[in-house]
């Protein structure tokens, strides 16, 4: 059986996703959180909001049984998201316009295929994983609230 590099897989498994699952959506980075909820609607998936004070969190459990959360500061903006569980969700939904860029920066060489950081603009993606457990976050560094780091999100 042919060995898939988890880079090969994220970009290969993303044309797929959006072909094969157009109802597997989320906030989009960079975009305003209202969507969540209706998200969760067409998803028919659990959300959990809680606020941490410098930021919200909505967590969003997909029948495909990856979590996927999305994090956005008091201005209402996603910020990061995150993702855990057997499969990659729809990164094209989950970037919107810095889908493109993301694509882009993955394509050059890398030299493990297991793990996939992409530093492109103000987009910072880093991903890593194989088949059944995959585990990513992307965010934007110049909308991180003001004394938080990234490393702090759960």
């Amino acid at each position: 059986m042919p060995r898939f590099g988890l880079k090969s897989w994220m970009l290969g498994s993303t044309a797929a996703t959006a072909v094969l699952l157009p109802c597997l959506a989320s906030a989009t980075l960079g975009e305003p959180e209202a969507s969540v909820a209706a998200d969760g609607v067409e998803l028919q998936g659990s959300i959990k909001a809680s606020d941490q004070g410098m930021y919200r969190v909505h967590e969003i459990q997909l029948p495909s049984g990856t979590l996927v959360r999305e994090y956005a500061g008091l201005d209402g903006a996603v910020f990061a998201v995150t993702w855990h569980g057997p499969y990659v969700p729809n990164l094209r939904q989950l970037f919107g316009r810095y889908f493109d860029a993301y694509v882009g920066a993955a394509k050059t060489p890398h030299a493990d295929h297991h793990h996939l950081v992409v530093k492109q603009g103000d987009l910072v993606v880093e991903a890593s994983g194989h088949m059944r457990a995959f585990n990513g976050r992307a965010y934007l560094p110049q909308a991180i609230p003001n004394g938080l780091s990234i490393g702090d999100l759960p």
